[in-house]
Parts: structure tokens; C-alpha cells; sequence
């Protein structure tokens, strides 16, 4: 490996753009400013977006596997119908925020 190919941008210098939310054209602008070559550049734009999204996919992750288990419990007891007067709030009440959570996960997950 060449200096330039171990030239790369600090995590925490990553982290305080995600915290200010600097656009990428600015940090861009700024890392050629620095004297980072196209590549070095490119390759720190894609560590940037790495660790802006991994925040993003583990609130994913998380609203799936709750959603998932909301859907089951509300059809589970839908279908065993322990308490007949709850019926309706199982069925058409908890079953509808669960499938919110499940795809609002989804959206996250795969953004």
C-alpha cells in the first residue's frame, strides 16, 4: 500500500459532519481543499455514508422485529380470542400499528 491508499479521513472528524449535517458538496469541497486526491475523496464519502446509515438501520432493524411480534401476538390473539369483548381491538386495532411499525422499519432498512 502507497501513503496516498492509507490516507484517509478520522472517524471523528466523520462523525462531527454527520452532528452539523454538513451537505456532501461542502465536504467535498473542503477535503480537496485539504490536498485529498479523487479517490481519497470518493473513498471517504462512502465511509461518511456508511456511518451516517448504520444509525438508520439499526432503528430499522429494531421497528421490524417489534412490529413482527405486535402483528403475531395481535392474530395469535385474534385467533385464541381469550377475552370475546377484545376481539375488534386485537383484530382491527392492534394489527394496523403493527403493520405501521413493521413498514415504517422496512423504509429504514432499506433507504
Amino acid at each position: 500500500m502507497t501513503d496516498s491508499e492509507n490516507r484517509i479521513v478520522e472517524d471523528s472528524r466523520i462523525k462531527y459532519w454527520i452532528a452539523v449535517h454538513i451537505p456532501l458538496n461542502e465536504i467535498e469541497k473542503e477535503l480537496a481543499d485539504a490536498g485529498f486526491t479523487e479517490d481519497e475523496i470518493a473513498a471517504s464519502i462512502r465511509t461518511y455514508k456508511k456511518i451516517k446509515n448504520a444509525g438508520k438501520h439499526s432503528i430499522g432493524i429494531t421497528c421490524v422485529i417489534i412490529g413482527a411480534v405486535m402483528g403475531f401476538l395481535s392474530c395469535l390473539l385474534a385467533i385464541l380470542n381469550p377475552v370475546p369483548a377484545m376481539f375488534h381491538v386485537f383484530l382491527y386495532g392492534i394489527t394496523p400499528v403493527a403493520i405501521l411499525v413493521l413498514f415504517v422499519g422496512l423504509y429504514l432498512l432499506f433507504e
